[in-house]
């Protein structure tokens, strides 16, 4: 090698400096903007860097390198197991849609069958009426058929019970008719994901758990990434999931069902889905592709922000497109903001929304606009809680049956019927919700009311009324910074029937579609309740003309979904028989066979 002269050393020497102190200084500079980015997420999360908390772990991704890597909380709070980027979460169910479309797009690029192709092709004895469903239909909710669980809640107790392939297809065969029009209407149906997955395997001749291994997994080298097979198998740093239920108060997860519609839960980590955002986020990927032809062919979900029902949620800031993972309740996991090359994960074993509020805040942060990804952090309000003397006479004019408006649900067109009842106890307003527990208001204000519920959170109960012939409205706000709700008093009066008029509904009635017998007798309080040979005794309480509301339990420690029985009867005015209905149960019949 041909040395350098002293002249050229002298000339070359400054410029090589000044290079290498330019990149000192931009290293510098990297490095406090990652310090400060480090500290902005050490403050997101700092409700939950302890070992009293479930666990997040956060990574930031910005031109294909990380910036930011952080692990907060518990993987175990029973056995004091750290979280980790290696900790594996079984995402919600309505999250592994994305992965079970982005198989059905491979299969057909890879040649297996074609997403036009009708259902009763690979299974000759769904109903006649769905002759003309495909696969699409499928994917998109608008197949007709019936929601397994919503379904088959109307014979069980809870959705941690076993229900068998063979089950869930006769539940289809035997549907009469179909939910929604075919092709047309919209009904989110766990049922259109299981026959999908059926139809998946039937096509590739291998389980979807598998092949999901082969096909996508592996080349990605995800390799803590996994279908579902079976709930009790054995899985290496498996986190356990928790639903908060106060502040710093945590539960078990209720055991998931086991059935073929949901049988398709995914489990990950942070590093495998690093992985997974860089396949996303480069077109020329299989994944890429297939995501970009789920997005010319699939719907939004109605009541939710430009989601769309593979889930992925899409949000315009001025010249940037903000795509979130998340599906239907807001388990947001992962953020991707492709113009700027950007990727935020934040992967926990919180149930429910998880740290979907935390990911938002992070990508506000780094996109400088703060109060555009909403929501973002929840403010949280000051509340009076000092007690005042309110006459009686004035309590009396909030009385009456409210019913809670703009309750837009992801589930079907139907519109979600909410109701909550005011009224007057001695000398105190008292609330009940459907199916909630009776609360005594405390008067702090004018037209001001406050409690607090069991898990310390606050209400704060505010009636207005804009003119003396307009309805009266009530907005509650939350202590927790939840978002606030209104409602509206009916018009109607509260329909009471008496117990003679009750009895008339008693007797035994069946489903055909279910096999199945519903009982309705009087209690010796003169209420009407469901007598079931599986399900314990249910009240159902008078909610309209001819209308009852019960609860439709879903889990082994409470709870359930809000339902309603609407009677019908002939020309004569005997009854002939009822329909059941939420937003995802479509007038289910029974027949009335005894008076």
């Amino acid at each position: 090698m041909r040395k350098l002269s002293t002249f050229w050393l002298i000339i070359l020497l400054p410029i090589l400096l000044i290079g290498q102190n330019k990149r000192t200084v931009s290293n510098r500079r990297e490095q406090m903007v990652n310090q400060a980015l480090a500290t902005k997420i050490d403050s997101i999360f700092a409700g939950i860097n302890d070992t009293k908390s479930p666990g997040c772990a956060v990574t930031v991704v910005q031109n294909g390198k990380v910036i930011a890597r952080k692990d907060y909380g518990m993987a175990s709070l029973e056995l004091n197991v750290p979280f980790t980027h290696q900790s594996v979460v079984r995402i919600p169910y309505s999250e592994g849609r994305e992965f079970i479309s982005i198989a059905a797009v491979l299969m057909e690029k890879d040649g297996l069958f074609k997403l036009s192709d009708p259902v009763r092709k690979y299974f000759p004895k769904l109903p006649e009426w769905s002759q003309n469903v495909t696969l699409w239909d499928l994917l998109n909710h608008r197949s007709g058929f019936v929601d397994e669980w919503a379904e088959m809640m109307l014979t069980q107790a809870a959705m941690s019970n076993r229900f068998d392939l063979s089950e869930f297809l006769n539940l289809l065969y035997r549907q009469p008719i179909p939910s929604v029009e075919p092709g047309k209407g919209y009904m989110y149906s766990n049922s259109d994901f299981g026959l999908l997955r059926l139809i998946l395997e039937k096509a590739s001749g291998k389980n979807l758990t598998g092949w999901l291994k082969e096909r996508v997994f592996e080349p990605l080298k995800m390799t803590s990434t996994r279908m579902q097979d079976n709930s009790l198998d054995i899985v290496p740093n498996n986190a356990t999931i928790y639903m908060p239920i106060g502040k710093k108060k945590f539960r078990l997860q209720p055991v998931q069902k086991t059935s073929p519609g949901g049988n398709y839960y995914i489990l990950t980590n942070a590093d495998d889905l690093e992985r997974w955002a860089a396949a996303q986020s480069n077109s020329s990927t299989d994944v890429a592709q297939a995501t970009a032809r789920l997005l010319a062919n699939v719907r939004t979900v109605p009541g939710r922000d430009n989601h769309y029902v593979f889930g992925h949620s899409y949000q315009k800031f001025k010249d940037e497109t903000v795509v979130f993972h998340e599906g239907v309740n807001g388990f947001n996991y992962l953020t991707r903001v492709p113009a700027k090359d950007l990727v935020v994960i934040t992967i926990g074993n919180l149930n429910g929304t998880g740290f979907a509020d935390e990911n938002k805040s992070i990508v506000e942060y780094l996109l400088r606009k703060p109060g555009q990804l909403q929501p973002s952090s929840l403010a949280i309000p000051q509340f009076f809680t000092k007690p005042i003397s309110v006459p009686k006479q004035e309590l009396e004019q909030y009385a009456g049956r409210y019913v809670w408006l703009n309750q837009t649900s992801f589930e079907s067109y139907v519109p979600e019927r909410k109701t909550s009842d005011f009224f007057v106890e001695g000398n105190e307003l008292k609330c009940r919700g459907c199916g909630a527990e009776l609360s005594s208001l405390i008067p702090v204000g004018k037209a001001l009311f406050y409690f607090k519920d069991q898990d310390d959170v606050g209400f704060q109960i505010e009636f207005s009324q804009s003119a003396s012939s307009a309805p009266m409205r009530v907005e509650v706000r939350f202590s927790d910074g939840y978002p606030s709700i209104k409602l509206q008093r009916e018009s109607v009066e509260i329909w009471q029937p008496s117990k003679e008029e009750l009895a008339r509904f008693t007797g035994k009635y069946y489903s055909k579609h279910l096999d199945y017998y519903w009982t309705l007798e009087l209690n010796e309080e003169g209420q009407l309740f469901i007598k079931r040979p599986t399900v314990a005794d249910t009240l159902i309480d008078p909610d309209g003309l001819n209308q009852f509301h019960l609860i439709i339990q879903g889990s082994p420690v409470g709870g359930g979904a809000d339902g309603w029985i609407l009677f019908h009867k002939d020309e004569k005015g005997k009854i002939t028989h009822f329909t059941v209905w939420n937003t995802r149960l479509m007038h289910h019949r029974f027949d009335r066979i005894e008076p």
